[in-house]
């Protein structure tokens, strides 16, 4: 991994969601300390059992969090996209990192010290609140997660999956896949073979349809939750 100024990238901080939240005197509370990754693919961020001095936001690119575990097997708990925060919950806690985080492209990275978080949070209410919320939503979509891959077929996972990428009140959407079907298989507890062959038959049923690379046209978002419901 390789280091670069935070200036380079403050006003991509500055529109990123709930760092938008802060003055021009809170976003310098909390960057203080930090510093810009840049990380190659395939790079290693953080280890399983690494102590927490931060978290990281992700400035551009994409990083994988898995529980792997002794005898090799991968279970990836999140994709995180440019955007996304992770490692903020041991962070705040101040415990060890359950989760290996890898670099699955070119990445850039912001790592933001444990203590400056603190500050920036103490400082601003409305900041403390939406990172509360965003916690609190990211806890739900995991136990969610869990509860699908535990209690749901090969189907109803795929089909979930899918149609929470799309508005609920939506019955025809666009949408990008957020990484590669390796990546969502896993996510999934699936096979990538598995994953095809349900993402083929919601093909021929005309639930969705390609467009572009990793693009999908969800036709009938309808019957997409009624297969996700089971």
């Amino acid at each position: 991994m390789t280091a670069e100024p935070v200036s380079t990238f403050f006003s991509t901080l500055a529109r990123t969601s709930p760092f938008d939240l802060l003055d021009n005197e809170g976003m310098l509370r909390l960057i203080d300390g930090g510093r810009v990754l840049h990380c190659e693919r395939g790079e290693i961020v953080t280890h399983s059992h690494d102590a927490a001095d931060c978290m990281w936001v992700v400035l551009n690119g994409e990083v994988k969090c898995s529980l792997i575990s002794a005898s090799g097997a991968e279970k990836i708990i999140q994709v995180a996209g440019a955007g996304a925060l992770f490692g903020e919950e041991a962070a705040l806690l101040g415990r060890p990192q359950l989760f290996t985080a890898q670099a699955t492209r070119d990445t850039n990275l912001l790592l933001v010290r444990s203590a400056s978080l603190r500050t920036a949070m103490a400082a601003s209410a409305s900041f403390a609140n939406a990172m509360t919320l965003r916690l609190s939503s990211s806890i739900y979509d995991l136990i969610e997660n869990l509860q699908i891959c535990l209690q749901g077929t090969s189907t109803q996972r795929v089909a979930h999956y899918l149609s929470r990428l799309a508005p609920e009140s939506a019955e025809h959407f666009e949408i990008q896949l957020e990484t590669d079907k390796q990546n969502i298989a896993a996510q999934l507890n699936l096979t990538p073979e598995t994953l095809s062959r349900v993402l083929s038959r919601f093909m021929r049923d005309g639930m969705i349809r390609p467009q572009g690379r990793r693009g999908l046209v969800l036709d009938n978002l309808s019957m997409l939750r009624s297969c996700a419901a089971g």
